[in-house]
């Protein structure tokens, strides 16, 4: 798991071939005005999910996800949020992997709360078992989740 300020992000772009492609397009694009929806960032290997919700989940209460061909960058456009993160030998598995969706969930009751905003993003790798939504207040969130390809 990486979690770091937004415009740190371009010191792990060695981490992933597709990482420079994705610096490149934060630093390039007005994320505000964003409709939700999907951008392309490197075709299916790396592309972004724009999304707004209002958070209501309670963590731990819920399910953990993981996938095994891409790992997630969530990040915060508009609002607060928060996500939930968890690590494998401390989860139990409730749903097989699909690998028509590359996920699977988890229950876990020991897990860490990492606050999300508008400057900071998080990286969830395979390992890193993240409960997405976790309620901050009853306020829309404008949040991206960027789709990476594990190579």
């Amino acid at each position: 798991m990486i979690v770091t300020e937004r415009n740190n992000f371009r010191r792990y772009q060695n981490l992933n071939p597709y990482f420079p492609q994705v610096c490149d397009f934060l630093e390039s694009t007005d994320l505000l005005s964003l409709a939700e929806g999907r951008y392309e960032i490197a075709g299916n290997n790396a592309y972004a999910n724009v999304m707004s919700y209002i958070s209501d989940g309670i963590a731990g209460s819920g399910k953990f996800e993981t996938h095994d061909n891409y790992l997630d960058i969530h990040l915060v456009i508009q609002g607060k949020d928060k996500i939930a993160v968890a690590v494998p030998r401390k989860a139990k598995l409730i749903q097989e992997y699909d690998k028509n969706a590359d996920i699977a969930f988890y229950q876990s009751e020991e897990f860490q709360v990492i606050d999300l905003n508008e400057f900071n993003l998080l990286v969830a790798f395979k390992e890193d078992f993240h409960q997405p939504k976790i309620r901050v207040n009853d306020e829309l969130v404008k949040k991206m989740v960027i789709k990476v390809k594990v190579e």
